[in-house]
């Protein structure tokens, strides 16, 4: 997306509220993981991203509209995949009552969409140069 499709209005509007926050928030859940991997998978760790997760996707759903045409796709992969994600956090935590050292896995056949990921911070970062 080119800086000029959108007015200065516009970019500042879609940093500070949908771009700069889901950068953040990439960053709070990519140390989140680490340290749920680093932590023996345990539950505890995997609700601090739970709640990051969450955010990033009410983020997403509720700024989505201020996303050039372009970009619109790639919000929608990610949160598909929030959705689906959360949903099977959601199902095993229930059926579990995990401690919160115990492990806490599943499988995901919804992969994180890194392209989409990658695309919205390119915008974030050409939008703040």
């Amino acid at each position: 997306m080119s800086r000029s499709t959108i007015d200065a209005r516009q970019r500042a509007e879609l940093c500070r509220n949908l771009l700069g926050p889901l950068s953040d928030h990439f960053n709070a859940a990519g140390k989140a993981y680490a340290d749920y991997l680093q932590n023996g998978k345990s539950f505890r760790f995997a609700c601090a991203l739970r709640r990051i997760n969450g955010s990033a996707r009410a983020l997403l759903v509720d700024h989505r509209d201020l996303l050039p045409e372009e970009l619109q796709g790639h919000a929608a992969a990610l949160v598909h995949h929030y959705d689906v994600w959360m949903a099977l956090w959601d199902d095993l935590a229930a059926a579990g009552e995990p401690a919160m050292d115990d492990p806490f896995v599943f499988e995901n056949p919804v992969r994180f969409p890194r392209e989409s990921q990658r695309a919205l911070l390119e915008c974030y970062d050409q939008l703040r140069r």
